[in-house]
């Protein structure tokens, strides 16, 4: 029987009877199962009828959240956001926030027709007997103070470690299931994604380039292997780890007491690809791991076998994933799935059941999924809600809040004009399309555009005009006379515009190209216009922002080890270049006439760099200026996170309304699944 296919983000929305951005956020956030061609990003995209129509099924008999009102009916003819006719610029007291850092970078998530094929295992479990029917519940908040960026249960269920902190960096502690407090654990600062050994004695955790491991009792701390840049780690009952020292690598094994690195997965031929979030199985031989690459006939949650390098995709799902010996493989797709597993043949079976909703997922970590397993089975999940934000002011001197925006669901892009007296700034509700709306003057806000999705907008040098991107392309419209938009370039799927020179001659342009992913290209806007590659490496790039005198180019780079970095260089052409942070560094803008460059950390502080254009380009070292809001960060459909008035003092800025890593943990103990209650 031959499947309908739907092809573009357009027909998958007509299939269902909503609009294109309402699909697109379904995936993001509901697991809509929506397929990419080519890449893992903004993408061409098909689905399938019947996935669709099975994913409806279980939606619709679900209990909508209170976050998530129900989508409004299709307009008919142009309309204003959700709230009003329109948007305000009201001032409201600035609210204290609890600063806290996280690096985000993006990539999007996929799903694909499963592909099953059979194999042995030398191991054949038999479920645990449970003891006691009654599920219990267990909350766990954050220490005080702190967010909880990832969690990991001991193997007992009695424990559990939390990778958490402050804006000062985070670092490890430990908790008692049945205690009220927890342990900080010394020298573990700057930790980052713990798993435990298999008697619970020891924790691996990944800090300073290292895979390292500290023991409970002594609080000893050992180096065990580098890993620039780790993705997770499994450790077995025969003391080998399997770990990811890197994000565009294979997993790699060693000891537990260290000694020689091999690697124990093969990547693709095709797109550049990372294997991430190992965990052994019972019989410490196979394990299960996250292969996110764009390649899409390859991502998804596989087994492995740690001897012969075998190994099988189990589900084209775009989760980390778990196993408990009472013989289901746990993964998130929108909510947290459990479904049947045969050890036997390595292979899932029967129907997947949803124990939680709304479960956090790191998109540029693979899709780190925020849920743990112990081996007695006991599970920790977050379920954090969904991802809505404001647009405030944030004083440059003290950091506060001194004003926002009025309410929408979702901002995205907030770009001001060349003079800093006009905000542009993509509006949406999740329901009608996402559109530009334009404040003038701390007047309230008008809608400028009428498409079915327009964003991301690149002013001209005057203020008068805008290019923007929209479902046809790029279009340019004049906003004085409000004139029609008028086409300028007929851009493929997975070309965003970035920044537009002073003197109109160029605009940059972030392309999604097989085989390098996210590159940085130049439109030569004069006749006869043409598009010529910037950076077009293996290495990520986008972020792009010309200098305001057109000779140099800001962008973001993971060509550093695979970590995000800020760069400088010559524009047009690529002669020299400056690497401008240190640590992890996102979202470049040029501050005035180019006297300063602002970026945000790592951890999320913002920074500011004193420049220096002529005669060449030179640069000071960076200094903070103050703790962000931002929980998360974007290379995608988000492009910028904020932006800066030209006199340097006031940032107009993305902030998320609830800061999700603050959601406590539930642990439920005795899960089973709806069939045995």
């Amino acid at each position: 029987m031959t499947r309908r296919r739907l092809d573009a983000w357009k027909e998958i929305a007509q299939y269902l009877g909503r609009d294109v951005t309402t699909v697109r956020r379904w995936e993001k956030r509901e697991g809509l199962p929506v397929h990419r061609h080519l890449h893992d990003k903004l993408g061409s995209v098909f689905a399938y009828a019947d996935e669709i129509d099975a994913w409806s099924a279980r939606r619709s008999i679900q209990t909508r959240p209170v976050e998530d009102p129900p989508p409004a009916a299709e307009p008919s003819a142009p309309i204003a956001p959700p709230a009003a006719a329109t948007i305000s610029l009201a001032v409201t007291p600035a609210r204290p926030w609890t600063w806290s850092p996280v690096w985000r970078v993006v990539v999007a998530t996929a799903s694909l027709a499963a592909i099953v094929l059979a194999t042995s295992s030398l191991w054949t479990p038999r479920p645990r007997a449970r003891s006691n029917p009654v599920i219990r519940k267990v909350a766990v908040a954050p220490p005080p103070g702190t967010v909880v960026e990832s969690l990991a249960i001991s193997p007992d269920g009695e424990q559990a470690v939390l990778m958490a902190g402050r804006a000062d960096g985070m670092r490890l502690w430990i908790k008692r299931l049945d205690s009220t407090t927890e342990e900080p654990l010394a020298g573990t600062e700057g930790a980052s994604f713990p798993f435990w050994s298999p008697d619970g004695q020891h924790v691996g955790f990944f800090a300073g380039g290292w895979l390292k491991r500290i023991a409970l009792s002594t609080r000893e701390i050992h180096d065990i292997a580098l890993a620039p840049n780790g993705h997770g780690g499994t450790w077995n009952e025969r003391g080998d780890i399997v770990f990811a020292p890197t994000n565009d690598a294979p997993l790699s094994h060693v000891l537990a007491s260290g000694g020689q690195l091999t690697t124990v997965t093969v990547l693709g031929r095709g797109f550049k690809e990372g294997h991430a979030w190992p965990e052994f199985l019972p019989d410490g031989r196979h394990f299960l791991y996250t292969d996110y690459g764009s390649e899409p006939d390859r991502l998804g949650i596989y087994v492995a076998d740690l001897g012969t390098k075998t190994a099988k995709r189990l589900l084209p799902v775009y989760s980390s994933a778990g196993y408990s010996r009472d013989g289901f493989l746990w993964f998130v797709k929108g909510s947290l799935m459990a479904q049947p597993f045969d050890l036997d043949r390595l292979e899932v079976k029967g129907t997947a059941v949803s124990v939680a909703d709304q479960v956090r997922q790191r998109y540029e970590l693979g899709m780190k999924s925020d849920f743990s397993i112990s081996q007695s089975g006991v599970v920790a999940v977050r379920s954090a809600g969904v991802d809505q934000n404001r647009l405030v002011w944030i004083d440059r001197r003290t950091g506060k809040e001194t004003a926002s925006i009025a309410d929408s669901p979702w901002y995205a892009n907030p770009t001001l004009s060349a003079d800093g007296t006009k905000l542009l700034v993509t509006a949406g509700d999740g329901a009608a399309a996402d559109n530009l709306w334009l404040f003038e003057n701390n007047l309230a806000g008008r809608r400028v555009t009428f498409g079915r999705w327009d964003s991301l907008p690149v002013w001209s040098a005057a203020g008068d005009r805008v290019i923007f991107s929209s479902a046809n392309g790029l279009v340019e419209q004049n906003l004085i006379d409000g004139s029609k938009p008028v086409p300028v370039l007929r851009a493929k799927m997975g070309q965003f515009p970035e920044s537009r020179s002073r003197d109109g001659h160029y605009m940059t342009v972030t392309t999604l190209a097989r085989g390098t992913r996210s590159d940085i290209w130049a439109w030569k806007l004069d006749e006869p216009r043409e598009m010529f590659p910037i950076l077009n490496t293996v290495a990520q790039e986008g972020q792009s922002q010309i200098s305001p005198d057109g000779r140099y180019l800001a962008y973001v780079s993971d060509a550093s080890g695979g970590r995000f970095e800020v760069f400088v260089q010559s524009f047009p052409a690529p002669t020299q270049r400056w690497q401008v942070s240190t640590g992890g560094g996102a979202d470049p803008r040029w501050v005035g006439k180019g006297h300063e460059l602002t970026y945000i950390a790592a951890d999320r502080r913002m920074m500011a760099v004193r420049t220096k254009l002529q005669p060449q380009f030179s640069f000071e070292a960076a200094k903070p200026l103050f703790q962000t809001p931002l929980d998360e960060i974007w290379l995608g459909d988000t492009r910028n996170h904020y932006d800066v008035t030209p006199d340097g003092r006031r940032f107009i800025m993305l902030a998320p309304k609830t800061d999700r890593r603050l959601s406590p943990y539930t642990v439920l103990i005795n899960w089973q699944p709806p069939s045995e209650r």
